[in-house]
Protein backbone atom coordinates (compact mmCIF):
# COMPACT_ATOMS: atom_id res chain seq x y z
CA UNK A 1 0.00 0.00 0.00
CA UNK A 2 1.52 3.18 -1.13
CA UNK A 3 1.61 5.89 2.24
CA UNK A 4 2.92 9.15 2.52
CA UNK A 5 4.01 9.28 6.63
CA UNK A 6 5.66 12.62 7.23
CA UNK A 7 8.29 11.01 9.49
CA UNK A 8 12.19 11.11 9.56
CA UNK A 9 15.33 9.61 11.23
CA UNK A 10 16.57 12.11 13.75
CA UNK A 11 19.75 10.08 14.95
CA UNK A 12 20.92 7.21 15.15
CA UNK A 13 22.88 5.25 17.79
CA UNK A 14 25.57 2.21 17.97
CA UNK A 15 25.99 -0.31 21.17
CA UNK A 16 28.48 -3.59 20.51
CA UNK A 17 30.52 -5.99 22.97
CA UNK A 18 34.24 -4.84 23.10
CA UNK A 19 35.36 -8.11 22.54
CA UNK A 20 36.32 -9.23 18.85
CA UNK A 21 36.01 -12.73 18.28
CA UNK A 22 38.01 -13.45 14.73
CA UNK A 23 37.25 -16.71 12.47
CA UNK A 24 40.77 -17.83 13.74
CA UNK A 25 39.52 -18.04 17.32
CA UNK A 26 36.56 -19.82 16.42
CA UNK A 27 39.06 -22.57 14.58
CA UNK A 28 41.26 -22.93 17.80
CA UNK A 29 38.55 -24.86 19.29
CA UNK A 30 35.77 -26.28 16.20
CA UNK A 31 36.41 -28.14 13.37
CA UNK A 32 36.09 -24.94 10.88
CA UNK A 33 38.76 -22.33 9.17
CA UNK A 34 38.78 -18.63 8.16
CA UNK A 35 38.57 -19.43 4.63
CA UNK A 36 35.88 -21.87 4.89
CA UNK A 37 33.71 -19.34 7.19
CA UNK A 38 34.14 -16.60 4.77
CA UNK A 39 33.43 -18.70 1.26
CA UNK A 40 29.70 -19.76 3.19
CA UNK A 41 29.37 -16.57 5.20
CA UNK A 42 31.43 -13.68 4.27
CA UNK A 43 31.81 -13.49 8.12
CA UNK A 44 35.21 -12.79 9.49
CA UNK A 45 34.75 -11.63 12.76
CA UNK A 46 31.75 -10.51 15.39
CA UNK A 47 31.27 -9.12 18.49
CA UNK A 48 30.50 -11.72 21.27
CA UNK A 49 29.05 -9.86 24.93
CA UNK A 50 30.60 -10.89 28.01
CA UNK A 51 28.07 -10.90 31.13
CA UNK A 52 27.95 -7.12 31.59
CA UNK A 53 27.58 -6.99 27.93
CA UNK A 54 23.85 -8.61 28.03
CA UNK A 55 20.93 -7.20 26.20
CA UNK A 56 19.92 -4.36 28.11
CA UNK A 57 23.30 -2.73 28.58
CA UNK A 58 23.88 -3.03 24.75
CA UNK A 59 20.39 -1.10 24.07
CA UNK A 60 21.11 1.33 26.01
CA UNK A 61 24.24 2.47 24.96
CA UNK A 62 22.85 2.79 22.06
CA UNK A 63 19.78 4.81 23.07
CA UNK A 64 22.50 7.18 24.87
CA UNK A 65 24.13 7.06 21.55
CA UNK A 66 21.12 7.80 19.55
CA UNK A 67 19.59 10.54 22.09
CA UNK A 68 23.07 12.52 21.53
CA UNK A 69 22.54 12.62 17.65
CA UNK A 70 19.37 13.56 17.43
CA UNK A 71 20.28 16.52 20.03
CA UNK A 72 17.14 15.28 22.56
CA UNK A 73 16.92 14.19 26.27
CA UNK A 74 15.00 10.74 27.24
CA UNK A 75 12.19 13.44 28.47
CA UNK A 76 11.30 13.92 24.70
CA UNK A 77 10.67 10.04 23.94
CA UNK A 78 6.83 9.59 23.55
CA UNK A 79 7.39 5.82 22.69
CA UNK A 80 10.07 3.24 23.08
CA UNK A 81 10.27 0.02 21.43
CA UNK A 82 12.60 -2.49 20.63
CA UNK A 83 13.09 -5.27 18.56
CA UNK A 84 14.73 -8.59 20.55
CA UNK A 85 14.23 -12.17 20.44
CA UNK A 86 16.81 -12.35 23.40
CA UNK A 87 14.83 -10.08 26.10
CA UNK A 88 17.21 -9.33 29.41
CA UNK A 89 14.52 -11.15 31.15
CA UNK A 90 11.22 -13.23 29.78
CA UNK A 91 9.07 -10.55 32.13
CA UNK A 92 8.82 -7.56 31.64
CA UNK A 93 9.52 -6.36 28.11
CA UNK A 94 13.24 -5.01 28.09
CA UNK A 95 11.74 -1.96 26.40
CA UNK A 96 10.36 -0.90 29.83
CA UNK A 97 13.72 -2.27 31.35
CA UNK A 98 15.15 0.75 29.14
CA UNK A 99 12.46 3.22 30.04
CA UNK A 100 13.69 2.80 33.16
CA UNK A 101 17.44 2.73 32.16
CA UNK A 102 17.21 5.93 30.25
CA UNK A 103 15.05 7.95 32.85
CA UNK A 104 12.29 8.17 30.43
CA UNK A 105 8.76 9.47 31.40
CA UNK A 106 5.96 7.05 31.79
CA UNK A 107 5.49 6.04 28.01
CA UNK A 108 4.48 3.24 26.31
CA UNK A 109 7.09 0.83 25.99
CA UNK A 110 6.78 -2.06 24.23
CA UNK A 111 8.91 -5.20 22.55
CA UNK A 112 8.64 -7.42 18.95
CA UNK A 113 9.80 -10.17 18.85
CA UNK A 114 9.90 -10.83 15.17
CA UNK A 115 13.46 -12.37 15.05
CA UNK A 116 15.57 -10.85 12.04
CA UNK A 117 12.56 -8.49 11.14
CA UNK A 118 12.42 -6.79 14.93
CA UNK A 119 14.07 -3.20 13.58
CA UNK A 120 12.29 -3.21 10.60
CA UNK A 121 9.00 -3.95 12.00
CA UNK A 122 9.43 -1.75 15.04
CA UNK A 123 10.04 1.34 12.89
CA UNK A 124 7.25 0.53 11.04
CA UNK A 125 5.21 0.51 14.17
CA UNK A 126 6.92 3.84 15.21
CA UNK A 127 6.40 5.50 11.97
CA UNK A 128 2.40 4.55 12.37
CA UNK A 129 2.24 6.11 16.07
CA UNK A 130 4.02 9.12 14.83
CA UNK A 131 1.59 9.46 12.02
CA UNK A 132 -1.52 9.04 13.62
CA UNK A 133 -0.70 11.33 16.14
CA UNK A 134 -0.04 9.14 19.27
CA UNK A 135 3.18 9.95 19.43
CA UNK A 136 6.08 13.05 18.15
CA UNK A 137 9.62 11.31 18.55
CA UNK A 138 10.20 7.65 19.15
CA UNK A 139 13.17 5.68 20.43
CA UNK A 140 13.14 2.22 18.05
CA UNK A 141 16.03 -0.01 19.19
CA UNK A 142 17.49 -3.66 17.61
CA UNK A 143 19.14 -5.60 20.83
CA UNK A 144 20.14 -9.16 20.38
CA UNK A 145 22.66 -11.24 23.21
CA UNK A 146 22.36 -14.27 20.83
CA UNK A 147 25.26 -15.76 22.49
CA UNK A 148 22.74 -16.53 24.63
CA UNK A 149 20.66 -18.91 22.57
CA UNK A 150 23.70 -20.11 20.17
CA UNK A 151 25.25 -23.04 20.86
CA UNK A 152 29.24 -22.12 20.49
CA UNK A 153 29.82 -25.81 20.62
CA UNK A 154 27.76 -26.56 16.90
CA UNK A 155 30.08 -25.71 14.39
CA UNK A 156 27.63 -24.48 12.28
CA UNK A 157 25.77 -22.50 14.52
CA UNK A 158 28.55 -20.45 16.18
CA UNK A 159 30.22 -19.31 13.50
CA UNK A 160 26.92 -17.46 12.36
CA UNK A 161 26.08 -15.29 15.17
CA UNK A 162 27.20 -12.03 17.04
CA UNK A 163 26.02 -9.43 19.73
CA UNK A 164 25.22 -5.79 19.79
CA UNK A 165 22.80 -3.37 19.21
CA UNK A 166 21.57 -0.58 17.22
CA UNK A 167 19.26 2.38 17.72
CA UNK A 168 17.29 5.27 15.76
CA UNK A 169 15.38 8.14 16.87
CA UNK A 170 12.21 8.91 14.82
CA UNK A 171 10.51 11.88 14.68
CA UNK A 172 7.41 13.80 12.93
CA UNK A 173 8.55 15.93 9.91
CA UNK A 174 6.65 18.77 8.39
CA UNK A 175 8.83 18.32 5.57
CA UNK A 176 6.09 16.79 2.54
CA UNK A 177 9.30 15.31 0.60
CA UNK A 178 9.99 13.21 3.46
CA UNK A 179 8.62 10.56 5.09
CA UNK A 180 7.68 6.76 4.65
CA UNK A 181 6.43 5.98 0.93
CA UNK A 182 5.74 2.48 1.12
CA UNK A 183 5.87 -0.72 4.01
CA UNK A 184 5.64 -4.45 3.80
CA UNK A 185 5.31 -6.79 6.43
CA UNK A 186 4.27 -11.02 6.45
CA UNK A 187 4.57 -13.99 8.37
CA UNK A 188 4.17 -17.63 7.22
CA UNK A 189 4.32 -18.96 10.79
CA UNK A 190 3.72 -22.68 8.91
CA UNK A 191 7.79 -22.75 8.40
CA UNK A 192 8.34 -21.67 12.23
CA UNK A 193 10.23 -24.21 12.83
CA UNK A 194 12.94 -23.69 10.22
CA UNK A 195 14.45 -21.64 12.98
CA UNK A 196 13.58 -22.04 16.26
CA UNK A 197 14.28 -22.42 19.82
CA UNK A 198 12.56 -25.93 20.64
CA UNK A 199 12.64 -25.27 24.99
CA UNK A 200 11.73 -22.33 27.00
CA UNK A 201 8.35 -21.52 26.06
CA UNK A 202 5.11 -22.62 27.97
CA UNK A 203 5.17 -25.84 25.34
CA UNK A 204 8.45 -26.91 26.75
CA UNK A 205 9.23 -25.40 30.54
CA UNK A 206 12.76 -25.55 31.56
CA UNK A 207 13.73 -29.08 32.91
CA UNK A 208 16.85 -30.92 34.01
CA UNK A 209 15.82 -32.86 30.66
CA UNK A 210 15.88 -29.52 28.43
CA UNK A 211 18.90 -28.20 29.23
CA UNK A 212 20.94 -32.01 29.06
CA UNK A 213 19.86 -31.70 25.45
CA UNK A 214 20.35 -28.42 24.53
CA UNK A 215 16.94 -27.27 23.81
CA UNK A 216 17.35 -24.06 25.02
CA UNK A 217 19.59 -23.29 21.53
CA UNK A 218 18.70 -21.94 18.37
CA UNK A 219 17.87 -24.70 15.71
CA UNK A 220 18.20 -23.82 12.17
CA UNK A 221 17.51 -25.82 8.81
CA UNK A 222 20.14 -23.82 7.08
CA UNK A 223 19.21 -24.65 3.19
CA UNK A 224 15.46 -23.67 3.18
CA UNK A 225 16.49 -20.98 4.98
CA UNK A 226 18.31 -19.82 2.17
CA UNK A 227 16.49 -20.52 -0.69
CA UNK A 228 13.06 -18.71 1.03
CA UNK A 229 15.36 -15.77 1.81
CA UNK A 230 16.78 -15.12 -1.35
CA UNK A 231 13.71 -15.58 -2.99
CA UNK A 232 11.46 -13.18 -0.24
CA UNK A 233 14.30 -10.40 -0.06
CA UNK A 234 14.09 -9.43 -3.91
CA UNK A 235 10.72 -9.94 -4.30
CA UNK A 236 9.93 -7.57 -1.04
CA UNK A 237 12.56 -4.76 -2.23
CA UNK A 238 10.50 -5.29 -5.99
CA UNK A 239 6.97 -5.13 -4.38
CA UNK A 240 7.96 -2.26 -1.87
CA UNK A 241 9.53 0.21 -4.67
CA UNK A 242 6.27 -0.79 -7.18
CA UNK A 243 3.89 0.27 -4.41
CA UNK A 244 5.75 3.64 -3.67
CA UNK A 245 5.81 4.80 -7.21
CA UNK A 246 9.00 4.26 -7.95
CA UNK A 247 11.47 2.02 -9.34
CA UNK A 248 14.63 -0.26 -7.70
CA UNK A 249 16.85 2.32 -9.95
CA UNK A 250 15.23 5.38 -7.92
CA UNK A 251 16.65 3.56 -4.59
CA UNK A 252 19.73 5.36 -3.35
CA UNK A 253 20.77 2.96 -0.30
CA UNK A 254 19.14 -0.39 0.75
CA UNK A 255 20.17 -1.59 3.98
CA UNK A 256 19.66 -5.33 4.60
CA UNK A 257 19.76 -7.81 6.93
CA UNK A 258 22.99 -8.93 7.71
CA UNK A 259 22.52 -12.59 7.24
CA UNK A 260 24.62 -14.00 4.50
CA UNK A 261 26.78 -12.52 2.27
CA UNK A 262 26.15 -15.14 -0.12
CA UNK A 263 22.35 -14.30 0.25
CA UNK A 264 22.39 -10.24 0.39
CA UNK A 265 24.43 -10.78 -3.03
CA UNK A 266 22.36 -12.74 -4.58
CA UNK A 267 18.70 -11.04 -3.83
CA UNK A 268 20.24 -8.00 -4.73
CA UNK A 269 21.21 -8.65 -8.20
CA UNK A 270 17.55 -10.36 -8.83
CA UNK A 271 16.67 -7.17 -7.73
CA UNK A 272 18.77 -5.09 -9.72
CA UNK A 273 20.50 -3.77 -7.10
CA UNK A 274 23.86 -2.63 -7.93
CA UNK A 275 26.52 -3.86 -4.82
CA UNK A 276 27.35 -0.24 -4.79
CA UNK A 277 23.92 0.41 -3.20
CA UNK A 278 23.92 -2.14 -0.48
CA UNK A 279 25.20 -2.01 2.41
CA UNK A 280 27.27 -4.68 4.14
CA UNK A 281 29.15 -4.83 7.55
CA UNK A 282 28.35 -8.71 7.68
CA UNK A 283 31.79 -9.50 7.72
CA UNK A 284 32.45 -7.52 10.94
CA UNK A 285 29.36 -8.21 12.74
CA UNK A 286 28.23 -11.71 11.83
CA UNK A 287 23.93 -12.13 12.25
CA UNK A 288 22.76 -9.86 15.00
CA UNK A 289 19.21 -10.81 14.55
CA UNK A 290 17.05 -7.85 15.03
CA UNK A 291 20.17 -5.55 15.41
CA UNK A 292 21.67 -6.14 12.07
CA UNK A 293 19.59 -3.41 10.14
CA UNK A 294 19.88 -0.92 13.30
CA UNK A 295 23.67 -1.54 13.17
CA UNK A 296 24.29 -0.99 9.50
CA UNK A 297 21.90 2.18 9.29
CA UNK A 298 24.18 3.51 12.01
CA UNK A 299 27.18 2.76 10.38
CA UNK A 300 25.44 3.84 6.83
CA UNK A 301 24.64 7.69 8.00
CA UNK A 302 27.98 7.96 9.99
CA UNK A 303 29.36 6.97 6.38
CA UNK A 304 27.54 9.71 5.13
CA UNK A 305 25.89 7.00 2.49
CA UNK A 306 22.32 8.87 3.31
CA UNK A 307 21.95 12.10 1.91
CA UNK A 308 18.96 14.13 2.50
CA UNK A 309 16.17 13.89 -0.40
CA UNK A 310 17.64 10.01 -1.21
CA UNK A 311 15.43 7.38 -1.32
CA UNK A 312 16.37 4.84 1.39
CA UNK A 313 15.12 1.08 2.25
CA UNK A 314 15.32 -0.71 5.12
CA UNK A 315 14.68 -5.09 4.23
CA UNK A 316 14.41 -8.23 6.17
CA UNK A 317 13.52 -11.74 6.58
CA UNK A 318 14.16 -14.03 9.89
CA UNK A 319 12.47 -16.38 12.30
CA UNK A 320 9.03 -16.93 12.07
CA UNK A 321 9.17 -17.03 9.10
CA UNK A 322 9.02 -13.32 8.99
CA UNK A 323 9.79 -10.34 6.71
CA UNK A 324 9.69 -6.88 5.81
CA UNK A 325 10.52 -3.73 4.47
CA UNK A 326 10.47 0.20 4.86
CA UNK A 327 10.74 2.41 1.94
CA UNK A 328 11.65 6.35 3.27
CA UNK A 329 12.44 9.36 1.47
CA UNK A 330 15.29 10.73 4.13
Amino acid sequence: MKLAWGVEIAGTGLGIPDRVVTNDDLAQRLDTSDDWIVQRTGIRERRLGRPDETTLPLATKASWAALADAGLTPQDIDLIICGTITPEHQLPATACELQAALGCRWVPAFDIAAACCGFVWSMTTAAQYIHTGMADRALVVGAEYLTSITDMEERSMAILFGDGAGAAILRRSDDPQRGVLAARMGADGARGRLIWVPAGGAAEPATTRTVNERLHYMRMSGREVYKFAVTQMHEIIQETASEAGVTVADIALVVPHQSNLRIIESACKRAGVPPERVVVNIDRYGNTSAASVAIALHEARQAGRIRPGQLLMLVAFGAGLTWGSLLMRV
